[in-house]
């Protein structure tokens, strides 16, 4: 299996990436990057089980603020990703009829 189905097929990925590329600037304060991800009803925990394979792959990094506080953002290969995805998910749902 290819590194890109064992990474993505894992719980909270896609969900990492989706929230943090509806952020402005693609990046949050990680206390506020949390709190959507329960907002939205998803567990933490599955941010957790995948947080390291998003970083070594360089999907999402941390720096700090002006502030001192710890940003999470999405970097520009996790950008690529992303808008690939969605691509795929359009080609593949195009001709579908409405639910």
């Amino acid at each position: 299996m290819s590194y890109f189905f064992k990474l993505y097929r894992k719980k909270g990925v896609n969900e990492t990436l989706d929230v943090l590329n509806n952020y402005k600037g693609k990046a949050a304060k990680q206390s506020e990057f949390f709190q959507t991800l329960k907002d939205r009803e998803s567990y933490l925990n599955s941010f957790f089980r995948v947080k390291d394979e998003l970083l070594k792959y360089k999907l999402i990094a941390y720096r700090l603020d002006d502030d001192n506080e710890k940003v999470i953002y999405i970097t520009e290969k996790g950008l690529e990703l992303y808008h690939k995805i969605m691509e795929i998910e359009n080609i593949i749902t195009e001709e579908l009829p409405a639910e």
